[in-house]
């Protein structure tokens, strides 16, 4: 599988995905699933932490925000692996279809067409235009700053980089060093999960989004091109339906939690920002941080609108053509492409909110009113 290649070789660090190099051999096989199996121990002992910490010691909102945010991106990392380990094979079926019939390009223009949407989720060479590499940058630099933050700050205290619930006394030096850095480990695994599995799934809708602009490629042709198979292209726009659908099903879990793991997430930073002072390096992280996870649900807005857009543009690109010269049968097959595209494919949460550009206004603005809640709270 060619497509999306840079955020499956992520996928392949952080233990959820096998490369052709990795199922070579059995003893490279078995060696990668040890190793899956040691990424899911790693990440979800230290959210075990984090949930247990906040339920048995958070006392105070200023407690629960400091050591929320991280629960949930953590929570978050967690509910990704376990859906990408569920759904491989699910995942590598969308990928091939994108590499068959009716979505493999005929011709130059439709491999073009095709080349230009994968280059722009970051499957190309050009560094500037790829989402891949500059969303990961975004992200380690957060990651980097604040394991940086902690080195200079919590490592001379002996305090752990987050607060945490353990059943054990880690006052000794080697076990403070042991917890320290499998917490750090565990920090940069949450990163590049997240950045992977973003970028797949919104890449996904991006491939979909250009098998649409591929069918308004084909229709422009029935008036040039004498004979066309009408009922082929009925066919693939039913097809590409059915494509979003099996999108929606495997990432559905996904889409839901990162859709309410971002809104609680920006209202837990918001309150943390009005509570530091400006200057200090705490301040800094939570912008980045912030950042981060506003860019994080736009990807995933932009790209659910972007489909949704491409999935009606097909109207257009019909009318576009010299439909009048066509004979009564072609009409009516086109009539009936006319008819299902002006049903939109949506990306949805749960089936019930529309991933776009208006879902992510409500969730700044919902992010704000818990933000003003708990202040509230404090203030009382």
């Amino acid at each position: 599988m060619n497509i999306l290649r840079p955020a499956f070789n992520i996928l392949t660090i952080c233990g959820c995905w096998m490369g052709p190099s990795v199922v070579s051999t059995t003893r490279n096989r078995i060696a990668y699933l040890s190793y899956t199996v040691f990424v899911f121990l790693l990440l979800h002992t230290f959210c075990v932490s984090q949930f247990l910490n906040v339920i048995l010691n958070a006392r105070t909102a200023d407690d629960l925000s400091d050591s929320f945010y991280m629960l949930i991106a953590s929570v978050l990392a967690c509910c990704k692996l376990i859906t990408l380990l569920v759904n491989r094979r699910s995942i590598e079926i969308l990928g091939n279809k994108l590499e068959q019939e009716p979505c493999k390009p005929k011709n130059a223009e439709e491999a073009a067409i095709q080349n230009k949407f994968d280059k722009s989720i970051g499957s190309g060479i050009t560094l500037y235009r790829s989402i891949t590499i500059s969303y990961t940058i975004l992200v380690e630099i957060t990651v980097f700053s604040m394991i940086l933050s902690s080195l200079l700050t919590d490592l001379k205290s002996r305090k752990l980089a987050y607060s945490a619930w353990l059943p054990f006394d880690y006052s000794d030096t080697n076990l403070y060093f042991v917890v320290y850095a499998h917490q750090i480990v565990a920090l940069i695994g949450t990163s590049l999960l997240n950045v992977a599995c973003d970028v797949i799934v919104c890449g996904f809708c991006v491939h979909a989004c250009s098998q649409q602009e591929i069918l308004g490629h084909r229709l422009k042709e029935i008036a040039t091109k004498p004979r066309q198979d009408l009922g082929g292209f009925v066919r693939f726009h039913d097809y590409l339906y059915g494509y979003a659908f099996a999108i929606q099903q495997t990432f559905q879990l996904i889409i839901g939690i990162q859709l309410i793991s971002s809104t609680l997430v920006v209202c837990f930073i918001l309150y943390e920002l009005a509570n530091t002072p400006p200057m200090s390096s705490k301040y800094l992280q939570f912008v980045l941080y912030m950042v981060c996870m506003m860019t994080q649900i736009y990807f995933y807005c932009w790209y659910g609108n972007q489909l949704k857009l491409k999935s009606v543009e097909i109207v257009d690109k019909i009318f576009e053509t010299d439909w009048v010269i066509l004979d009564e049968g072609t009409k009516k097959g086109l009539v009936t492409i006319v008819r299902r595209a002006r049903i939109p494919i949506e990306l949805t949460s749960v089936y019930v909110f529309t991933m776009d550009l208006n879902t992510f206004v409500s969730i700044l603005k919902m992010s704000y009113s818990t933000y003003n809640l708990l202040q509230r709270t404090k203030e009382s």
